[in-house]
């Protein structure tokens, strides 16, 4: 049973989503995942004048037609399955919003998303639109550098209120790809950083050399030796590619969140969208409109880092510099 001051934060998300009179809305779960908001989002989905259903699949990575077919003609999506088959992504054309909800009622409460969030995360967008070149330095070590240009990127802001716009409550933050082969240098993982999806804290610092746009040697300690264990283990090349790259923008995140909670409670937005970090991840570049697959991908957000865009700091050791930015 969800508190009144719950069931006010799933309006107020569903309002800024602009779901109402008129429109549909399918509430997506899967067989073995926790669908705990399944009556609270078909409650306030009808309460907002929506038609709203549910729809339960065996396998949320591999969605049915007549799962596809039903999304493709809805207005609004509530994912709660956190879906990665790609057609997911190839929702837009049909102008289907969806919104992705997993973390534990309280998280989404502290980090509820504010319209003011989507001003912020709009101006990060394009600034890196408009850029030729991303460089990222930390005091741990960091020194990397990639082009930008050829590949596009996501942006969330934590609401889904266009046509075709995929999100996550809660969390803001700004991704891009870079261009195929063009990174190059060293990112440390410094103690205290952030590995995804094991939802590890790291003990002690992993280097990552890349070149080429590849992780090409992992070293450092126990935590080094896990990791590329980890890689090693999918014998494919392609979960050694550097993925997406940007920085967090959410106001209202801890970075201590990860211990309070058992691993399988929480998804780790904190972490992901932390305010001034900078997010690197492995593996594929599909949504970013590249064609590399993989069978892993890494979120990895590192603390304290500065960021570039061209000859423009962005975040300063975590700070963010762009007015239009700040929280």
């Amino acid at each position: 049973m969800f508190t009144k001051s719950q069931h006010a934060a799933w309006h107020h998300v569903l309002g800024l989503c602009k779901l109402g009179e008129g429109e549909t809305a399918v509430v997506l779960g899967a067989q073995g995942v926790d669908t705990r908001y399944r009556d609270t989002a078909l409650q306030v989905a009808r309460e907002r004048g929506a038609t709203a259903a549910y729809i339960e699949v065996e396998n949320a990575n591999r969605l049915p037609a007549t799962a596809l077919a039903a999304l493709r003609t809805a207005d609004f999506v509530v994912d709660l399955s956190h879906s990665h088959d790609p057609e997911i992504r190839k929702l837009a054309p049909y102008g289907t919003r969806t919104l992705v909800v997993l973390e534990p009622p309280e998280i989404l409460e502290r980090m509820l998303p504010q319209a003011s969030d989507k001003d912020r995360v709009l101006h990060a967008q394009a600034c890196i639109r408009q850029s030729g070149r991303m460089r990222v330095t930390t005091a741990a070590g960091t020194d990397f550098e990639v082009a930008l240009g050829e590949l596009g990127g996501n942006c969330q802001y934590g609401f889904s209120d266009e046509p075709g716009h995929w999100d996550q409550w809660p969390g803001a933050f700004v991704t891009t790809y870079g261009n195929e082969g063009s990174a190059n240098g060293t990112v440390v993982i410094a103690e205290g950083d952030i590995v995804f999806p094991q939802k590890e804290y790291v003990r002690n610092a992993i280097t990552l050399r890349i070149e080429g746009g590849y992780i090409r040697a992992i070293e450092g300690g126990v935590d080094a030796m896990l990791l590329k264990a980890t890689l090693n283990s999918y014998a494919d090349p392609e979960v050694f590619a550097v993925s997406h790259l940007g920085w967090g923008l959410s106001r209202n995140s801890r970075w201590d969140a990860l211990g309070f909670y058992d691993k399988k409670e929480i998804e780790g937005q904190d972490g992901r969208g932390h305010y001034g970090n900078f997010l690197f991840s492995t593996g594929p570049n599909l949504s970013g409109g590249g064609t590399r697959r993989a069978p892993l991908h890494l979120d990895i957000p590192l603390r304290d880092a500065t960021v570039w865009l061209d000859d423009r700091q962005m975040v300063k050791a975590g700070e963010v510099l762009a007015a239009e930015q700040r929280a």
